[in-house]
């Protein structure tokens, strides 16, 4: 019989911070959870120059809900508080069919997956991933608004117009700066579940990684209540 049950989304929290803090020195920075989704941020002792100026902090984001969790590395950008998850990588990992194993079991997993997104490895080419994206002129910005053009208004929310209305106002005109652009309106956005779409739709620029479709809010007003908190 599965011991699941004693490991909820609050559970997982805790072994995911105690993880993050006793074993790679780092802490989690925010989190989100309503009983049925849990969404969190975490970093690390771990901080690189993109360029003079510009610093990234490593860090470890969770997914979870009742039956699935993901875990993937994290760039958090100092200057200007934006953070981007980095989903297409060797160290994201992913768990399901949760009702079929037990809490320790989970535990297990938890650690493992942490461990491999604190590689530093990991960090360094994500931060490479970052710097070229610094040097390539986004061209990839009108196929992109072609790509939200062949959605309803409604199922964006407006945030397709803010993300490209902080692009061009910008002034920075490279891949990095339309990361910088989705990160930030994802920084600015209440709903959790949104925002993580953004952070990893963000890091999916950088790697040329464009999901096939957008990324969508959360629809229910139940989506939005929860406990939301942000430490540091």
């Amino acid at each position: 019989m599965s011991d699941y049950g004693e490991l909820t989304t609050a559970g997982i929290l805790d072994v995911f911070a105690e993880e993050i803090s006793t074993q790679h020195g780092g802490r989690v920075s925010d989190a989100f959870d309503d009983g049925r989704r849990l969404f969190a941020r975490s970093v690390l002792p771990r901080i690189e120059a993109l360029r003079p100026g510009d610093k990234v902090q490593g860090g470890v984001a969770l997914r979870a809900n009742e039956q699935e969790i993901w875990l993937h590395p994290y760039l958090f950008r100092l200057v200007c508080r934006n953070g981007a998850i980095i989903a297409q990588t060797l160290s994201t990992r992913h768990l399901e069919d949760l009702h079929l194993r037990t809490a320790e079991d989970a535990r297990e997993f938890l650690r493992e997956a942490v461990a491999a997104c604190c590689d530093e490895d990991e960090f360094r080419g994500s931060v490479f991933q970052m710097r070229i994206a610094s040097e390539t002129n986004a061209d990839l910005a009108l196929n992109l608004m072609s790509f939200f053009s062949r959605f309803p208004a409604q199922s964006n929310t407006g945030w397709v117009s803010e993300m490209m209305e902080r692009f061009f106002l910008d002034g920075d005109q490279s891949k990095f700066g339309l990361i910088n652009a989705v990160t930030a309106t994802a920084r600015d956005t209440r709903d959790p579940e949104l925002r993580w779409n953004l952070e990893e739709f963000g890091g999916g620029i950088a790697v040329d990684k464009i999901p096939d479709s957008p990324p969508a809010p959360t629809t229910s007003a139940a989506g939005q209540r929860g406990h939301a908190m942000s430490i540091g």
